[in-house]
């Protein structure tokens, strides 16, 4: 009897000692809500988008973003709906066409803004991840040719070291480039994002150029801010999507899947592996570069998802590649399929790919003015997560895309991602009904360590 209790005892406190992640969410996990500069601040008309704006049919509703939710007026109110949110970590980006609107002239008090921002945020207990490269160029960048522009790496090395000099130590995670496949396959692949090129054999020199200016910008971020007590994370923010061919049996449509996994999920994180730069697409687009300096250059893995796509080839029929939802498929406001069950086979990727990396969702959310789909979508896609963390992920937070209804790219103000709605003409925020269920659940895991119903 006293070996089974002193055997019980023992057993109690392994129990006890086990990290918290072992059963749900640990202490350390983040919650965050995620936003653009260029899509929430208004005033940016030094940009490639600001003119790409200004172009008849490129933005539903002819919209632009020049007031859009108009941040820097509102920050006390923002701030104060991150509080009520639970949220105690914030994404934002800063834009580059601000900061530098002409080649060597900065503007430190446009940086000074953001570390205002950083340090009343820290003041209210949210820490602040900084994105660097949010989809919006300079103009003058844009004018020398954009991600195409050879010289665009030495400009965005430079525009880091300047923003590190200023925000510094006040941050310790780093985004360099949000979506950089997205910026390819909306200006290069299609026409929906500024350059407007559609041509996908025209691809190899942007997606070179982004991942040598990400390099740079890695380096040059641990050169500034390393110390012996504070080290910087750096990483992407990768926008992953599954793509699963249209039809089963079908051959091509299986290959095209394979593909597009290929080229638009994972070309890119493998270049940070191992410096290959690599794809090939027979009669359409192929490279291998080796990018030596990019090796290692990802402390984290950054994960914006959303969705799924289903592929099918039609050799003989405009458009050749037919993107489709499941039939029945809960769809959100864009059109897009629910499926959190995508993000778990991601994860699943990511985590054999690159063993033991930390990985933060930076970007999920729907589109839902009605706000009938938020609450389930959120739940679902945290559920997806508290499995890899009982499993062992190091999975360090969740970043809800987005704060407010905002600029929406090509959507314009059609497409309603926030948890705050805008009231016409005042821009007063008002909350929907997910806003008040997410503050609720994230104090309610924090107290836990568990999602529960």
């Amino acid at each position: 009897m006293i070996a089974l209790r002193m055997s019980l005892i023992s057993w109690l406190m392994i129990f006890c000692a086990l990290p918290s992640s072992v059963f749900g969410f640990s202490s350390d996990f983040r919650f965050c809500v995620a936003t653009a500069a260029h899509q929430i601040e208004g005033g940016n008309l030094n940009s490639d988008w600001d003119r790409w704006e200004q172009i008849p049919g490129k933005i539903k509703n002819g919209d632009h973003a020049r007031i859009s939710t108009d941040s820097w007026n509102h920050v006390d109110e923002d701030v104060r709906h991150m509080k009520d949110l639970g949220v105690d970590l914030y994404r934002f980006s800063v834009e580059w066409a601000k900061i530098e609107p002409s080649p060597g002239v900065f503007r430190a008090a446009e940086v000074e803004r953001y570390r205002d921002l950083v340090r009343r945020l820290r003041a209210e207990g949210i820490d602040s991840m900084v994105t660097l490269h949010h989809f919006t160029l300079p103009a003058w960048v844009a004018d020398r040719g954009g991600w195409d522009w050879s010289g665009i790496a030495d400009a965005f090395e430079r525009y880091v070291a300047f923003v590190a000099g200023i925000l510094g130590p006040d941050v310790r995670l780093w985004v360099t480039i949000n979506e950089p496949m997205t910026v390819i396959a909306g200006g290069y692949v299609s026409d929906v994002f500024p350059p407007g090129r559609g041509n996908i054999s025209l691809i190899a020199g942007p997606i070179t150029n982004m991942v040598r200016a990400h390099a740079r910008a890695y380096h040059r971020l641990h050169r500034i801010l390393d110390t012996s007590d504070f080290r910087p994370k750096v990483g992407f923010a990768h926008h992953l999507r599954n793509f699963d061919p249209g039809r089963r049996g079908n051959p091509l449509d299986r290959y095209l899947a394979r593909k597009f996994d290929e080229v638009f999920n994972w070309a890119i994180p493998l270049a940070t592996v191992d410096g290959k730069l690599r794809w090939k697409v027979p009669f359409l687009t192929r490279t291998d570069v080796f990018i030596p300096e990019a090796v290692g250059t990802q402390d984290f893995f950054g994960l914006n998802y959303y969705s799924r796509d289903r592929l099918r080839l039609r050799p003989f029929k405009a458009p050749f590649i037919h993107r489709e939802t499941l039939r029945g498929a809960d769809t959100t406001e864009l059109g897009w399929e629910v499926y959190p069950v995508g993000m778990d086979r991601l994860l699943i990727k990511i985590r054999m790919m690159f063993p033991g990396m930390e990985i933060y969702l930076t970007e999920n959310g729907l589109a839902d003015q009605d706000d009938n789909q938020r609450i389930p979508f959120i739940r679902e896609h945290l559920k997806v997560l508290e499995k890899h963390i009982r499993d062992g992920a190091p999975i360090r937070g969740y970043c809800h895309w987005t704060l407010n209804d905002n600029f929406e790219w090509a959507e314009g103000y059609t497409a309603h991602f926030g948890f705050y709605s805008l009231e016409p003409g005042t821009l007063k925020r008002i909350p929907r009904p997910s806003a008040i269920w997410f503050g609720e659940m994230t104090r309610k895991v924090k107290e836990t360590g568990r999602l529960g119903e």
